[in-house]
């Protein structure tokens, strides 16, 4: 049986982030609970629902994998520790957590080194309704998953006796699993799906000196191509980081991959790699970040659903890193042309703090919807243990912020359109001297309709009924060359 204690409401803000990220909001709580350092954070976002689940320090003593949940849009968070007695194994650890299409939550849980469980919650991890063993044998460790609709793909390294690679299958929303070992290989995947529904994996495989794998599945993992090399990595742990991660992203025709690497200057940095035909081929390793000082570590690379590319990572000042003295901030990166040049890093974090421990995890994601970019992430502000934190911005105000004149959002105008949709729905498009393009888009950022595309040369209308479109919340979305908009709509009355 799980074990869910009395949980608390937690809201924390303090100073500022770069614009345009909001002022950072505690995720963690402050009970007595919770005296261990939190790290290793994965959440995602429903609508105004966000969900997190993180690691700690204390693991392989203290059972517990904290939880949390806002159900205001990240204002504030509850936070639980989440135990499940029942497998024996006190060692929660690499936590992995997601929404399927009908805003129900699932979460993995790998216990020790040996097996991983999957969790189902119908109302935002109040409660846990299903569990289910994924890996048919013992033997798993740095697991990640996709989760597509109703279907749900996990894959990990498989550990002693045997090291290589698996993937597990769900086809009916983490009810059944099945498995089977895809790769010879062994280390940590990264695994992503694109908008064709082509699976994308990649492997970083040994270290200090090690390789980056890739493969590609277009059936839905059933075969894979053949591994392609696409570069060799050198990786040296310190104080506050102690694994290459990597991760994938892809959207359209391009393929983006990060890890951590030591072979520029001898210090962490985010080195990545692109394809612009689908993984087909594969161009020259570069660094992201635009300073070398210091160490850079634990990125993530996170497509919109517009293509905007979003890369965000540690950073410190010192190298090597100094257990007492040296500070860590987050920091983030934008790319409008999917990865071939990077704007200059702002923070998201509101300040620069030591950690207080050597785990501050090995991953922690970027995540986005229709509207918004977000972030959680662990630092050690509070003074007594690391914390995670949130922060979120509209991708219209990154965009706008770091590549063109700030003349549109409300400016713009672009359409007007009610908020609330019950019946007929007139959509407004204003006159434009540059073509226009506007879709609808749920809130997992799947597109829901193309309205309209083209140059309007005097104001029109068109007449939208609400019953076409899916009940919740939908964004509609405008661009042009110079600009583009987002609006947020409640459909009441939908299919």
């Amino acid at each position: 049986m799980k074990n869910i204690v009395l949980c608390f409401i937690i809201c924390v803000v303090v100073a500022y982030a770069d614009t345009p990220w909001s002022p950072n909001v505690r995720v963690s709580t402050d009970e007595p609970w919770d005296t261990l350092n939190q790290g290793e954070s994965c959440f995602a976002v429903f609508g105004d629902t966000i969900v997190s689940i993180c690691n700690t320090a204390e693991r392989g003593s203290v059972p517990v994998a904290p939880y949390a949940y806002s159900f205001d849009g990240g204002q504030t968070f509850t936070q639980i520790p989440f135990t499940d007695y029942s497998t024996g194994i006190g060692w929660h650890t690499d936590p992995i957590i997601g929404f399927d299409d009908s805003g129900y939550v699932h979460m993995l849980i790998q216990y020790s080194a040996v097996f991983m469980n999957h969790y189902l919650s119908k109302d935002g991890g109040l409660s846990w309704v299903d569990t289910t063993r994924i890996n048919s044998i013992n033997g798993a460790d740095k697991p990640w998953w996709v989760i597509n609709d109703n279907e749900i793909y996990v894959v990990w390294q498989r550990t002693d006796p045997a090291w290589d690679i698996w993937l597990a299958k769900s086809t009916d929303y983490g009810a059944s699993f099945s498995d089977s070992m895809i790769w010879t290989r062994a280390g940590i995947t990264a695994i992503c799906m694109d908008e064709q529904e082509h699976l994308h994996l990649a492997l970083v495989q040994g270290f200090a000196s090690g390789h980056l794998f890739y493969r590609k599945s277009t059936d839905y993992g059933e075969t894979w191509t053949d591994e392609e090399h696409l570069s060799s990595t050198f990786y040296i742990e310190d104080y506050g980081d102690r694994a290459p991660i990597n991760s994938i992203t892809a959207r359209g025709d391009v393929v983006f991959v990060t890890w951590v690497d030591n072979s520029f200057n001898g210090s962490w940095d985010i080195k990545a790699v692109r394809s612009t035909d689908g993984g087909t081929s594969w161009g020259t390793p570069f660094v992201v970040n635009e300073s070398t000082d210091g160490g850079q570590c634990k990125g993530w690379a996170h497509f919109d659903v517009y293509g905007g590319l979003h890369v965000i990572y540690y950073h410190t000042p010192d190298w090597p890193v100094d257990s007492a003295t040296s500070l860590f901030s987050l920091r983030y990166q934008y790319s409008a042309d999917s990865g071939a040049t990077f704007y200059p890093s702002i923070r998201i974090s509101d300040t620069a703090s030591i950690s207080h421990d050597r785990f501050l995890g090995e991953y922690h994601v970027i995540q986005s919807d229709s509207q918004y970019l977000y972030a959680i992430w662990t630092d050690g502000r509070n003074g007594d243990d690391n914390d995670l934190y949130f922060s979120k911005a509209l991708l219209t105000d990154v965009a706008t912020m770091e590549y063109t004149s700030p003349t549109y959002n409300d400016s713009l105008a672009l359409f007007h359109v009610p908020t609330i949709w019950n019946g007929k729905v007139v959509l407004e498009i204003t006159q434009q001297p540059y073509p226009v393009d506007i879709k609808i888009y749920d809130v997992l950022g799947r597109v829901v309709r193309h309205l309209f595309t083209g140059t309007v040369l005097s104001p029109m209308q068109m007449t939208l009924e609400s019953k076409d479109f899916p009940v919740g919340i939908l964004f509609l979305h405008g661009e042009t060359e110079h600009g583009s908009e987002v609006t947020k709509v409640v459909n009441c009355r939908g299919r």
